[in-house]
């Protein structure tokens, strides 16, 4: 029986490495393809995962953003994430994309119910980076499965600090193994909510505006909000800017952190 369990955890070591080596590769093509001031290597462990930064333009600094993109993509993904990370920093917010875990083609998709706790480790990581550089009032925008992700990372007492929290289309997809207790999560949540999706959006998604929005209010959560937009599929195609209008009407309302000091200039690891 020993035996048994030894191989079995030595094959979710070689798997972590596979996937590890394989987002790795796709990683370094990205940073490649970015301007140099905008990619940095973060640390999770001993392990390093991109982050794409982009500082805020503009006198008035409102404060910096963390956004988390969905299964399988990465942090420029030109669905929702790409759209923020650009537009953000013209209203005053600065943005650092992170690179959340990716397995490997060879891999069930099911496996990426075990990418939670290296998920909540970089989201930390982040926040930590952007505390560093003087951030203050810092927000946390996920997309889809990215989403569930940072709501699971938030209830962590090393992102208490975070001032509020985006969900876009949030999911925590059912074939997930082992799954995400989403539900449980959004009612764990003590900060301000903005959980928003398209009126055309995957069923999963909009089947689930009821129980997410019960959740919040089982947790007595009196700073959750739903909203939705008209016409928007999951992807929100063609609607990109009402989305960015939608989102930044509501990150007003949060209050404005002191301005940063400069960026430092980044290793290059």
């Amino acid at each position: 029986m020993w035996l048994i369990r030894v191989l079995f955890l030595m094959s979710l070591t070689l798997t972590v490495l596979a996937d590890s080596s394989y987002e790795l590769r796709l990683s370094r093509q990205l940073a490649e393809e970015q301007a140099s001031a905008d990619a940095y290597w973060l640390k999770s462990g001993s392990a390093q995962f991109l982050a794409l930064y982009r500082q805020q333009q503009g006198s008035q600094v409102r404060g910096a953003v963390i956004l988390l993109h969905g299964m399988g993509a990465h942090p420029d993904w030109p669905d929702v994430i790409q759209p923020l990370r650009e537009s953000l920093p013209e209203l005053g917010w600065a943005t650092l994309s992170l690179q959340m875990p990716v397995l490997s083609p060879a891999e069930p998709v099911a496996d990426y119910g075990r990418s939670v706790d290296e998920a909540a480790r970089r989201i930390e990581s982040g926040f930590q980076q952007l505390k560093d550089w003087n951030y203050s009032n810092i927000v946390i925008i996920g997309y889809s499965f990215g989403a569930a992700l940072a709501a699971s990372a938030l209830s962590s007492k090393d992102l208490e600090d975070v001032r509020a929290f985006v969900a876009i289309s949030i999911q925590a997809q059912p074939f997930l193994n082992p799954r995400l207790k989403l539900l449980k999560t959004l009612e764990e949540l003590d900060l301000p909510v903005l959980d928003i999706y398209g009126s055309r959006d995957m069923l999963e998604v909009r089947n689930a505006v009821h129980d997410r929005r019960l959740a919040s209010r089982k947790g007595n959560n009196s700073a959750y909000q739903q909203m939705t937009i008209e016409g928007a599929d999951h992807y929100y195609t063609g609607v990109d800017e009402v989305l960015i209008k939608r989102i930044q009407g509501w990150l007003q309302k949060q209050e404005m952190g002191p301005k940063p000091v400069q960026v430092p200039e980044k290793e290059n690891l």
